[in-house]
């Protein structure tokens, strides 16, 4: 099919110099070397880890774009500059800390033709228990809040046609911690067509699991909801001047 010709792999990557050389390694070869017309980028956010030398090494091996930058943006901001550079018609995205197969892009690929975006949900979810109530209890608030439901809404593993992007991304401002969350409910309530299908997932090394630390969790609860209520308000404000 005329996709897997036609590619931007996206990967943003933050202080992930223990896995950084196996998943780039693993992306290549399992996937890019599979895919002609297609480009590879990685975004480097602010890594004081080592994470930049290994892919300044890497980079004259394997042919991939390499951005990098010397003050950490966050999360949402390294997405939306990695997702602005793509320039082929189809991104798929993974986030890098080796969670996810590069191997099932085949999978969500089989329906990018009759869907704007598909969305991996991890089947089994490799992760420590309260990790697991938390993306459950996320994705059961943001149904509630939305009427949306989804198994895993933000999910670092998808494919998106470009098109949507150019779109949505622009409008993409609030959620300073879930970015594609954000994105795909923007996405939803304009009409895109979204699918989400079942991948594997792995264990990410203990060492990441910082974001969702118990003193900093008040925090980010918090501004996510006080985010997601703040993107509700707004999306019914513009209902409600459509319908003037």
């Amino acid at each position: 099919m005329n996709l897997i010709k036609n590619i931007s792999l996206i990967m943003p990557v933050h202080n992930e110099s223990k896995v950084i050389e196996r998943v780039v390694r693993t992306y290549y070869n399992n996937f890019f070397k599979k895919c002609k017309n297609s480009e590879f980028i990685i975004a480097e956010d602010g890594s004081d880890d080592g994470t930049k030398d290994i892919l300044k090494r890497l980079k004259k091996e394997i042919p991939f774009k390499l951005l990098t930058s010397d003050e950490r943006k966050g999360y949402a901001r390294g997405v939306k500059d990695a997702l602005k550079l793509a320039t082929k018609d189809y991104v798929f995205f993974s986030d890098s800390g080796g969670g996810h197969a590069p191997n099932d892009f085949w999978k969500l690929a089989e329906f990018i033709k009759d869907y704007d975006m598909v969305i991996g949900y991890k089947e089994i979810r490799k992760d420590l228990l309260n990790r697991i109530i938390l993306s459950r209890g996320y994705n059961f608030i943001i149904g509630l809040i939305f009427n949306i439901w989804f198994r895993d809404i933000d999910c670092g593993f998808r494919i998106i046609k470009k098109s949507v992007i150019d779109d949505i991304l622009k409008e993409t401002n609030t959620l300073n911690y879930c970015i594609f969350s954000e994105f795909t409910i923007r996405a939803y309530k304009k009409g895109y067509k979204i699918k989400e299908y079942p991948v594997k997932h792995f264990r990410r090394y203990i060492e990441k699991i910082k974001t969702f630390a118990p003193l900093k969790l008040p925090k980010i609860i918090l501004s996510l909801l006080i985010g997601l209520l703040r993107i509700r308000l707004e999306l019914f404000k513009n209902t409600l001047n459509i319908s003037k």
